[in-house]
């Protein structure tokens, strides 16, 4: 089952928990309200829930700030894109954004992702999907089980991830889009915003927002 947890402020992203044989969060916030986070974790977990991971769509500060707070109260794994993940190992505050944010997010231990790594939860079966163009890093996770894509800041309902950060391209973010296109998506949970029941369009629209 797919819950998203609503983000308490209007920077923060979405977090996603995606429940079944095992249960993984998808990104992670700010941390500005870490405890808010882990409370609705383990209020749709249980007392005795387990968190087997965090999924991380990149390395951006709105999106890991509160990863250190879960992985002390949960003790779970993280994951990320490989060409992201060393930036968060070394909690490289200027790649990540977290001085824009004014956050301290320590080094986080992160396991590399690749391109078609799959994660299997049981009912869900998450296909990665490298992404670069909003960072170098970035990923999707497409559910081969429900046709859906979490689709971070690489597409939103409405628009597309910005390109003009360090490691930032709009060519790579425009054929990162295309690839999306030949995929079946049907629902889209993006990095911010709404999710949309038309996935399939909204990959569209994204495409031509960065004129194509």
């Amino acid at each position: 089952m797919i819950h998203l947890i609503q983000p308490c402020y209007p920077f923060d992203s979405n977090s996603y928990l995606i429940t079944g044989d095992r249960n993984f969060l998808i990104d992670a916030g700010t941390g500005l309200n870490s405890e808010y986070l882990s409370d609705s974790v383990r209020r749709i977990i249980g007392t005795d829930g387990v968190l087997d991971g965090i999924l991380l769509t990149h390395c951006h500060a709105d999106h890991i700030g509160g990863v250190p707070y879960l992985v002390q109260v949960f003790g779970c794994k993280v994951y990320a894109g490989y060409a992201d993940a060393e930036a968060i190992r070394l909690a490289d505050d200027r790649y990540t954004l977290a001085s824009d944010f004014d956050l301290m997010i320590p080094s986080i231990p992160v396991e590399d992702l690749h391109q078609d790594d799959i994660i299997d939860i049981g009912e869900h079966r998450f296909r990665v999907i490298e992404t670069p163009g909003h960072t170098k890093g970035g990923v999707c996770f497409y559910d081969e089980i429900s046709q859906s894509l979490f689709s971070g800041d690489t597409v939103f309902t409405n628009g597309v991830g910005r390109t003009d950060f360090d490691g930032g391209s709009v060519t790579a973010l425009r054929n990162s889009i295309k690839y999306l296109i030949a995929m079946a998506v049907k629902d889209m949970y993006p990095g911010h915003g709404h999710p949309t029941n038309d996935g399939h369009a909204a990959i569209m629209r994204g495409l031509q927002v960065v004129g194509d």
